[in-house]
């Protein structure tokens, strides 16, 4: 028993300096009488490090209420500053090697005699307890009669309902002593816990250190993340995910033969089966210069003629690219409202029925959150990205995009979101060529495109070149309703539609040269099932979606890349589910079933097996 007293009060110094609240009550000489011995050793090196002030080893060793501490406590000590990085290696050696020839009496130091102690105890008065918040409230007492800070006790002990740890607690920091430690935990034992209770808090004290390292290593965290918070280092923040895919893309026997959208010269696969492995690698980097103010950016496998950050696998053991995918600088003023600037993530409520989740937008944006009630809130986002600068032209193609939404809140039972967004596509309609300037309204051509939009050819020679014909200013609604009764279970029911109010039926047929039948609607039905996100062994979420998306709904390149493999003019269904294998390592599936809405018979069905990991 003696030496396992004597090892807490050996973890109590990490207790004392990491805290740094409790009254000064040692003298100088009594630190510089023990600065000859290990114990002493490690104090300096603290003060030295700046973890701990003159102060702070003063309490300590004032503090000491025990005779003696055995070197084997002291090395322990020691063990837990190297474990928690607060000393090297070496000088833990150093402090060990000193201990074979140093004893570390603290009686023979003067720091502590049978009358201090004597002292202490007698100030101690037994508490009677008539409840477990009355126990604690009265330790509170205790607490403020011995000179502390109400507030510090609030601070530490808040969040604690068992009155045990209270008591280990104050033990440990020198409120109280050991003995009378005791007699309250026996107090409490005879007259609140049962029988099988009171065995197990009395076998807790051979497993002791274990509950003072628990219960401490958020204050030392919190002590060395404080000293260190100026260093360039612990402003920096690395984040990423790894997704290693199998897909199989199936084809119908019947699908009709097509072209190339983009390259009208070649021929779209429609009717090969095709495996393969995929692969997607992200690394982000941010770092906060200021409160409120944050730069990062992010490397992604990919290309840069395709948003998505998917690379495929079978190319002879050549290395894959790697891209900017991210880049921006992100200024909070405040909580409700935050400006971007550069390329970064999408700012708006949304779903894979107008926008690929990959896909990050260049350019500047702003969010703002606003409370109405306790419950009721409204959010706006806007924004506007330049899509191509062209050369030689005033006419550079940009997206404005602008969202207004409700969000209800009540707990975490029951979620509600509504946002209401307008997409505007400036100058991104063909323009056909002027024979006699061949090439000058080329930039009106899609640097990059998908399928399923009506096209025209604006080159008037013998080759084609195709472009968007309709005009495309998107209105899309979306909503979620997360049902939370049933925690950690959600069901979290999504709706999403869009419909092109761009259209215009006389200007399209124009510019496609036939009669083009209207189709500007989509819309997307379906639910998830599970955990909200997948994030520990034998977590898991189910999902099952309907989706509705005409030719010219949205503008084909930016939708999902996925579903009927990209592009608009498909119907169809999607259901999958997640599988947590451990802590942020998952298994994902999905399967695409889709066809055609209108023209030559297309249907595709795509299956998705992932192995995904994220840090």
């Amino acid at each position: 028993m003696k030496r396992s007293r004597a090892l807490l009060v050996g973890l109590a110094l990490v207790f004392l300096f990491i805290w740094n609240v409790l009254p000064v009550y040692a003298e100088e000489k009594a630190v510089a009488e023990s600065s000859d011995t290990a114990l002493g050793s490690i104090l300096d090196l603290l003060k030295e490090k700046k973890i701990i002030t003159n102060e702070d080893a003063s309490a300590f060793v004032r503090r000491m209420v025990y005779k003696t501490m055995a070197k084997e406590d002291v090395k322990a000590l020691v063990d837990l500053l190297r474990e928690k990085g607060v000393v090297t290696g070496e000088e833990a050696a150093g402090f060990i090697q000193k201990l074979a020839g140093t004893p570390l009496s603290l009686e023979e130091k003067g720091v502590v005699t049978q009358t201090s102690v004597a002292g202490v105890q007698e100030a101690n008065k037994l508490i009677l307890p008539s409840g477990d918040n009355e126990f604690i409230r009265q330790l509170r007492e205790l607490w403020i009669k011995k000179g502390n800070r109400p507030v510090d006790f609030d601070i530490q002990f808040g969040n604690i309902k068992d009155v045990k740890e209270i008591i280990d607690r104050m033990r440990v920091i020198g409120v109280i002593t050991p003995a009378y430690a005791a007699k309250l935990e026996e107090f409490y034992r005879e007259n609140f816990l049962s029988g099988a209770v009171t065995t197990v808090m009395e076998n807790k004290e051979s497993n002791y250190i274990d509950q003072i390292r628990k219960n401490t290593a958020w204050e030392i965290d919190e002590k060395i993340k404080n000293i260190l918070k100026d260093e360039w280092w612990q402003n920096i923040r690395l984040s990423g995910d790894f997704r290693f895919r199998y897909e199989g893309d199936y084809f119908d026997k019947n699908n009709g033969i097509m072209l190339q959208p983009a390259n009208p010269s070649q021929l779209m696969n429609t009717t090969v089966n095709r495996d393969r492995f995929r692969l997607r690698f992200r690394l982000d980097v941010n770092a906060k210069l200021a409160d409120g103010l944050e730069i990062g950016a992010g490397l992604a496998t990919g290309t840069t003629s395709n948003p998505s950050e998917n690379v495929t696998l079978g190319d002879s053991f050549n290395n894959q690219s790697i891209v900017l995918s991210k880049a921006f600088l992100k200024w909070s003023p405040n909580p409700d409202l935050t400006f971007w600037g550069g390329r970064f993530v999408n700012p708006f409520f949304f779903t894979d029925l107008v926008w690929y989740p990959d896909l990050n937008f260049d350019g500047i944006a702003v969010q703002y959150n606003q409370p109405l009630a306790e419950n009721w809130g409204i959010f706006l986002n806007a924004g506007a990205f330049p899509l191509q600068e062209v050369d030689l032209s005033a006419r550079d193609k940009w997206l404005f995009g602008g969202q207004l939404g409700f969000k209800y809140r009540h707990m975490d039972d029951l979620c509600a979101k509504l946002g209401v967004a307008f997409y505007d596509y400036e100058h991104t309609v063909g323009i056909v060529n002027d024979p006699t300037q061949p090439g000058l309204t080329n930039w009106t051509a899609p640097q990059f495109q998908q399928k399923g939009n009506t096209l025209m050819d604006i080159d008037p020679s013998s080759n084609i070149l195709t472009a968007y014909a309709s005009a495309f200013r998107e209105l899309n609604v979306t909503g979620s309703l997360d049902l939370g009764y049933w925690r950690p279970m959600h069901v979290i029911l999504i709706a999403d539609y869009v419909n092109n109010l761009g259209f215009n039926q006389n200007e399209v047929d124009v510019r496609a040269g036939a009669i083009v039948e209207k189709a500007t609607e989509g819309y997307q039905l379906g639910f998830t099932v599970g955990y909200p996100t997948v994030q520990k062994f034998a977590e898991w979420k189910g999902l099952l979606f309907y989706k509705y998306l005409e030719s010219d709904a949205v503008m084909d390149a930016y939708t999902d890349q996925d579903f009927h493999l990209g592009g608009t003019n498909a119907k169809g269904w999607i259901i999958g589910g997640d599988f947590g294998l451990a802590r942020n390592v998952w298994l994902s599936t999905r399967w695409f079933t889709a066809n055609e809405i209108t023209g030559p018979p297309l249907a595709i069905d795509v299956f998705q097996f992932n192995v995904n990991a994220k840090f």
